[in-house]
C-alpha cells in the first residue's frame, strides 16, 4: 500500500468518525439547552469541537478546522465563565453543526458547502461573543493578540513531548501538535535528536525526536493537555508549571513515565479519532471498524452455509451412515454457533437512532411554538443493523405527526389542566424474537369518530359497518388518509403514515395504534430482531412445506376426529380448559386432498391472542435462512418469505400475526367493505386465489432449484 493510499484511508476513517462525533455534539447541545449550567455538558461540547478541529487540521481540512475553531473559542468562553449559555448560542451552534456536516459531505465528494451560510454563522457568532473571527495561524501570534487574556494571568509552562513508537503509524503529525500549541501563546522549542539510531537501524515510520518547550500563556493546564488529546496514550508528555514546587505529569505513557506492575487492559486503551491500524490485534484493540457491506456479505455467506448444512443432514439421514451422521451433527453444532455469532455482530443498540430525534423535536418545537420534551427508554435495546437503518423514516413521520397533530397548543393544554410542556416518549424493549418500539405522546388523542367519518367519505368503509376502535385507527395507515383541516409544512397530506406502514411491512413488522381522548396516542411497532436468519418450526400440509417462527410458537397438540366432533365442527380446541380458536391451513389455502385422521395444532402467541394453526405433520426445528420472494409477490402479506430445505424443496415462511388478522377480518361484519391492510378497500379474499399464488411461488422456485434431479414439492 502506497503512502498516499494510507493517508486516504485515514482521511476516510476521519470523515466517518467525525460524523459520529457530530452526533455526540448534537446530543450534548440539546441536553445543554435543558441544563444550561451543566459543566459536564459544556465540556462534552467543547471536546467534540476540539476533536473535529484538531483532527481536521491534521488531515488537511483547513476550512473545516478554521470554522470549528471559531465555535470552539465560543465554548471556551463558556467553559471559563465569560459567556453564558443561551437559546441563541444553542441555535447558532446547531446551525454551525449543520454547516460542519455539509463540509464533511463536501470533503467526501458531495455538494460544495455554502460559504455564504458559513460566513453568516460566523458573523452571528462574532456578534454574540464580541470576539473577532479567528483563524488557525501558521506561526505564533503575538501575546497581545490573544483575546480575553488578562496580563496578570500569564504564566510559563515547561513541556516535554516525546512521540511514542506508534504515533506516526496512526497518522498523527507531531509538528501539527506544536503548531497548535503556538495558538495558546508564546512558544520556545528545543529539539533533542539524541535518540536517532544509525541509518541502518532507522525505522522511517517512527519519530525519534523529542521536544523540550516553554509555553507562555494564560491557558490552564487542562487547555494545554487538550492539544494532545488525540495522542496522550501513545506519547511521553509532562506539563510542569514554572512556579509550582512539585509539578505532576498530567498525561504520560505508563511505560515511559513509571514502571507499571501489569499491562493495561485492552478495554482501557484509547486510540486517535482517525482510526486504528489494520494490524491491531485483540491484545491492543478493544474493537475494530468494519464496513457494513463486509458484515452483510459475511451474514449472507453464513446463510448459504446453513442451507448447505441442512442438505448434509438430509443426506446423512437418508444414507444412515454413522460416520457421516457424526460429522453432520458436528457441522450442525458449529454452524449454529457461527450463525448466532454472525447475527450478534450486526446487533447494535438503538440509542444512536433515538438520540438523533432530539434535534428533530427541538427544531419542530421552535417552528410550531410548542414546548415539547423528548424522553427515551430502552436505548440499549439491540436490533439488527439492517433493521435500524430502515427505522429512521417511520420514526421521523410518527414524531412529526405527534408534534403537529397530537400535541395541543399551549392554551389548549393549560385549559385542560395539563403541563405546559408536552412529552413525546420513545421506548424500545425485547419481546421474544421481536423488538417493540413505542412512540407515545400526552396530547389530545385521536378522534375516532372523525376518522370513521373521513373513512366513509373516502369510500374505505360502509356507513353501516360495525368497526372496532382498532379497525378505525387502522384507516390512518391508508395512503392519502388525513383528518387535518389544513396542510402545513410538517404534515397534513396523508403521506407520512402510509410511509410508516410500507416501511414497517417491508421489515416484516406490524403496527398497533392505541389512543384515548385528551390522554394521548401510542403507536407500537413490532419488528423482528433480524431479517437474515430465524429459528423456525418446519411443518407439512399434504406435499407443501411451511415454516412458523419458533419465537411465537408455544406448544404442539394433537387434533383428532373425536376432538372435532366434540367441538361440533367449530374451529376451536380445548387446551387444558382454555378455548383456542384455530386456522386449518389446508382449508385456508384450498387444498383438496382428504385430511388425515390425526392432525397437529401449533399454538402460537399473536398480537390478537393465542391461536392455533392445524397442519398434517410437525417435522421439527429448522434454522431458516430467509429469502425474499421478489417484487412480483410483494402484495402477498401472509408470507414473510421463503427458505430452501435440505432436499432442495422450497418452504414458505408464514406470518402468524397477519394470518390471524386476515382471518378475523374476513369473518367480521362489513369485511367486504373494509377489506385490506390498514382499511384499504380490496376484493373479497379468494381461497383458491391464495392457493394459486402459493402454488406459483413454489413452482417458480422449484424450477430453479430442481437442477439436482430432485423434484421440488408444490402445493396441490
Amino acid at each position: 500500500m502506497t503512502k498516499n493510499n494510507v493517508i486516504d484511508k485515514y482521511k476516510l476513517t476521519f470523515l466517518e468518525e467525525a460524523r459520529e462525533i457530530l452526533v455526540e455534539l448534537e446530543s450534548a447541545l440539546l441536553a445543554l439547552n435543558e441544563s444550561r449550567g451543566d459543566k459536564e455538558l459544556i465540556g462534552r461540547a467543547f471536546r467534540a469541537l476540539h476533536t473535529i478541529k484538531g483532527s481536521g487540521a491534521m488531515f488537511g481540512f483547513d476550512g473545516l478546522a478554521a470554522f470549528s475553531h471559531n465555535l470552539e473559542n465560543a465554548f471556551d468562553e463558556v467553559r471559563n465563565g465569560r459567556l453564558s449559555v443561551s437559546s441563541e448560542l444553542i441555535n447558532l451552534s446547531l446551525e454551525a453543526l449543520d454547516q460542519i456536516k455539509a463540509m464533511l459531505d463536501e470533503a467526501a465528494g458531495g455538494e460544495v458547502a455554502s460559504g455564504i451560510i458559513a460566513a453568516g454563522i460566523l458573523a452571528k457568532l462574532r456578534q454574540l461573543t464580541g470576539k473577532a473571527e479567528t483563524q488557525a495561524p501558521q506561526t505564533s501570534p503575538p501575546q497581545a493578540s490573544l483575546p480575553g487574556r488578562p496580563k496578570d494571568a500569564v504564566r510559563d509552562w515547561h513541556l516535554r513531548f516525546g512521540p511514542g513508537p506508534d504515533l506516526m503509524r496512526h497518522g498523527a503529525n507531531p509538528l501539527l501538535l506544536l503548531r497548535e500549541l503556538r495558538l495558546l501563546g508564546s512558544l520556545s522549542v528545543k529539539a533533542s535528536m539524541a535518540a536517532i539510531p544509525p541509518l541502518g537501524e532507522l525505522d522511517p515510520e517512527r519519530c525519534y525526536v523529542t521536544w523540550d518547550m516553554v509555553l507562555t500563556t494564560s491557558s490552564s493546564r487542562e487547555a494545554i493537555r487538550d492539544v494532545f488529546i488525540f495522542v496522550e496514550d501513545s506519547c511521553e508528555l509532562t506539563i510542569e508549571s514554572a512556579t509550582a514546587p512539585s509539578p505532576t505529569p498530567v498525561a504520560a505513557n505508563a511505560a515511559a513515565a513509571t514502571p507499571a506492575p501489569e499491562a493495561p487492559k485492552a478495554a482501557d486503551k484509547k486510540y486517535p479519532p482517525w482510526g486504528r491500524r489494520a494490524s491491531d490485534t485483540p491484545d491492543n484493540a478493544s474493537s475494530i471498524r468494519v464496513p457494513a457491506t463486509k458484515l452483510d456479505q459475511f451474514v449472507n455467506l453464513v446463510g448459504e452455509l446453513v442451507t448447505v448444512q441442512a442438505r448434509l443432514v438430509e443426506i446423512a439421514t437418508r444414507h444412515e451412515d454413522p460416520e457421516v451422521v457424526m460429522v453432520s451433527e458436528e457441522i450442525e453444532r458449529l454452524t449454529t454457533a457461527l450463525r448466532e455469532n454472525s447475527i450478534s455482530i450486526r446487533m447494535l443498540p438503538i440509542r444512536a437512532t433515538f438520540e438523533r430525534f432530539r434535534r428533530l423535536v427541538h427544531d419542530l418545537a421552535r417552528d410550531l411554538q410548542k414546548e415539547v420534551e423528548l424522553t427515551i427508554e430502552g436505548a440499549d435495546t439491540e436490533l439488527d443493523k439492517s433493521v435500524i437503518d430502515q427505522l429512521n423514516d417511520p420514526l421521523m413521520h410518527l414524531i412529526r405527526n405527534s408534534m403537529d397533530h397530537g400535541i395541543e397548543p399551549l392554551e389548549t393544554r393549560l385549559a385542560a389542566g395539563k403541563r405546559a410542556s408536552a412529552t413525546i416518549h420513545l421506548a424500545a424493549r425485547h419481546s421474544g424474537a421481536s423488538v417493540l418500539i413505542t412512540v407515545a405522546d400526552d396530547g389530545g388523542g385521536i378522534n375516532a369518530a372523525a376518522v370513521r367519518e373521513r373513512a366513509i367519505e373516502k369510500g374505505l368503509a360502509a356507513a353501516d359497518a360495525q368497526l372496532s376502535e382498532s379497525e378505525i385507527f387502522n384507516f390512518i395507515l391508508a395512503p392519502g388518509f388525513s383528518t387535518a383541516q389544513k396542510i402545513t409544512d410538517v404534515s397534513g397530506r396523508g403521506v407520512g403514515m402510509d410511509v410508516v406502514r410500507r416501511s414497517v411491512e417491508g421489515l416484516r413488522g406490524t403496527i398497533d395504534i392505541a389512543s384515548k381522548p385528551s390522554a394521548g396516542t401510542t403507536v407500537t411497532l413490532r419488528l423482528p430482531l433480524t431479517l437474515a436468519i430465524i429459528d423456525g418450526l418446519l411443518v407439512r400440509v399434504e406435499r407443501a412445506y411451511f415454516v412458523l417462527p419458533l419465537a411465537t410458537t408455544l406448544e404442539c397438540i394433537e387434533l383428532t376426529s373425536e376432538d372435532i366432533e366434540e367441538a361440533h365442527g367449530k374451529h376451536v380446541a380445548n387446551v387444558r380448559g382454555e378455548i383456542i380458536p384455530y386456522i386449518r391451513l389446508r382449508e385456508y389455502f384450498d387444498m383438496k386432498e382428504k385430511r388425515p385422521e390425526r392432525e397437529q395444532i401449533m399454538v402460537a402467541e399473536t398480537e390478537s391472542g393465542r391461536y392455533g394453526f392445524v397442519v398434517d405433520q410437525v417435522l421439527g426445528d429448522h434454522q431458516t435462512v430467509i429469502k425474499n420472494l421478489g417484487r412480483f409477490y410483494r402484495h402477498v402479506d401472509l408470507v414473510s418469505g421463503a427458505t430452501i430445505l435440505g432436499n432442495g424443496t422450497v418452504a414458505l415462511i408464514l406470518d402468524p400475526h397477519r394470518l390471524v388478522r386476515e382471518a378475523i377480518r374476513t369473518m367480521s361484519p362489513g369485511a367486504r367493505s373494509t377489506g385490506g391492510r390498514g382499511g384499504v378497500r380490496a376484493a373479497p379474499r379468494s381461497q383458491s386465489r391464495e392457493a394459486e399464488l402459493c402454488e406459483a411461488m413454489l413452482l417458480s422456485s422449484g424450477k430453479r432449484l430442481a437442477g439436482s434431479g430432485e423434484k421440488a414439492s408444490t402445493v396441490q
